[in-house]
């Protein structure tokens, strides 16, 4: 007998309503103005992302940047710009942020990226 365990439960709903959630708030942060709070919602989106980010053990190319790395710099630019306190730069940094989790939620198919099945091209 094995002693790997798989969960009989899957969470993926709970995950995307989770990351739905965070997605709002991090938007009512930034319209309000309160941009160390919606800093503070990336990371946690970052939370819900870092299992399955690339590292680089996992990482396909040399060439390419493992997700974690991205965003450990992407966290020393923040504190960089924090110490500053730029707001103009925070906010442009923000979307930088936003940007890379955005697309790494895609990445991992927890976002919008539409998956094509045959049904796409059936006529009906």
């Amino acid at each position: 007998m094995s002693d790997e365990r798989i969960s009989t439960y899957n969470s993926m709903e709970q995950i995307i309503f989770r990351i739905n959630d965070l997605w709002a708030k991090f938007n009512y942060h930034v319209l309000q103005g309160n941009l160390i709070k919606s800093n503070w919602v990336l990371d946690r989106l970052w939370g819900e992302f870092v299992t399955d980010a690339t590292t680089p053990e996992t990482k396909k190319k040399k060439e390419e940047e493992d997700d974690t790395t991205i965003f450990e710099n992407l966290q020393k630019e923040y504190g960089t710009i924090h110490k500053l306190k730029e707001r103009e730069k925070l906010y442009l940094f923000l979307m930088k942020k936003e940007k890379f989790l955005r697309l790494l939620q895609d990445k991992q198919g927890k976002g919008v990226k539409h998956q094509e099945s045959a049904l796409d091209y059936m006529d009906g």
